[in-house]
């Protein structure tokens, strides 16, 4: 399985280099669109990256102020056994 998924990427990626020599427009032109496509992408996963971060308090409840945070029991003394 893992030689068909190596096969299938080697192929996309010579089928990419391929693409861009070919290309109909010239190579300055082309590295100029890829520079801004890779910039954007960047930029939007740098943004989805910076999200505030949870608190713990939300963790605990998970998100739910109202509900009392529950303690779960510890292997040992206070466990269930089956």
């Amino acid at each position: 399985m893992f030689v068909a998924i190596r096969a299938a990427i080697r192929a996309f990626a010579i089928g990419v280099v391929v693409g861009v020599l070919f290309a109909p427009r010239p190579g300055a032109e082309t590295r100029a669109m890829l520079n801004k496509r890779v910039a954007t992408f960047m930029d939007q996963l740098f943004e989805v990256a910076a999200l505030p971060p949870i608190e713990p308090d939300k963790l605990r409840t998970n998100g739910h102020p109202e509900r009392p945070a529950t303690k779960r029991p510890r292997s040992g003394a206070d466990a269930r056994t089956s």
